[in-house]
């Protein structure tokens, strides 16, 4: 039996089939609301604290308490933006560098990537907006909803998305499942 040789892949048809990375993350944007619905979770704990095993009649102070958290919770929830981020074109980044005209301004530079990288922003309600945030949408909405929170969700997602995780992800919980099957 003669010996098969190896397929041999064509690589301009691997090449074809590269995608650039993406990460997307959700933001509420009414971030206020956290300090509220925890002071209400202290309250409904000190209601359940006080309160009487049963009212006879009367509405349950507890449930009231619980209602008035849900409806903060949903407000909060319904005010989430999904942003979807894909990493930058090469034209993109020129175009970056001619916008800086040579100015050496790091923030700004992260925020007019941030903005290119930005490919569609989505609301909890599915509405897919259509126009792209400018880089100054960016500043401004990182100034409404604090430094760190921007940091560790929009510029995060970008920052993955821009490729800083290029390797293959591993799956614990995969990896797991699978391992467990023998």
């Amino acid at each position: 039996m003669p010996e098969v040789e190896p397929e041999v892949p064509d690589l301009r048809s691997m090449l074809a089939e590269a995608s650039r990375p993406s990460a997307s993350c959700v933001v509420p944007l009414k971030q206020g609301l956290r300090e509220r619905i925890a002071d209400a979770e202290a309250e409904l704990a000190q209601i359940a604290e006080d309160a009487p095993s049963r009212r006879m009649g009367a509405a349950s102070p507890l449930k009231e308490k619980a209602r008035e958290i849900e409806a903060m919770r949903a407000e909060m929830a319904a005010s989430a933006l999904t942003f979807h981020f894909e990493a930058l074109t090469v034209e993109q980044r020129e175009q970056i560098r001619k916008d800086m005209q040579s100015r050496d301004e790091p923030d700004e530079t992260n925020l007019r990537a941030i903005a290119a990288m930005c490919s569609r922003v989505t609301s909890a309600g599915g509405v897919d907006f259509s126009e792209r945030m400018a880089w100054t949408d960016f500043r401004d909405l990182r100034d409404k909803i604090g430094a760190q929170t921007f940091d560790l969700t929009i510029d995060a997602a970008a920052s993955r998305a821009g490729g800083g995780e290029w390797s293959v992800p591993f799956s614990f919980a995969a990896s797991h499942i699978l391992g467990t099957e023998k």
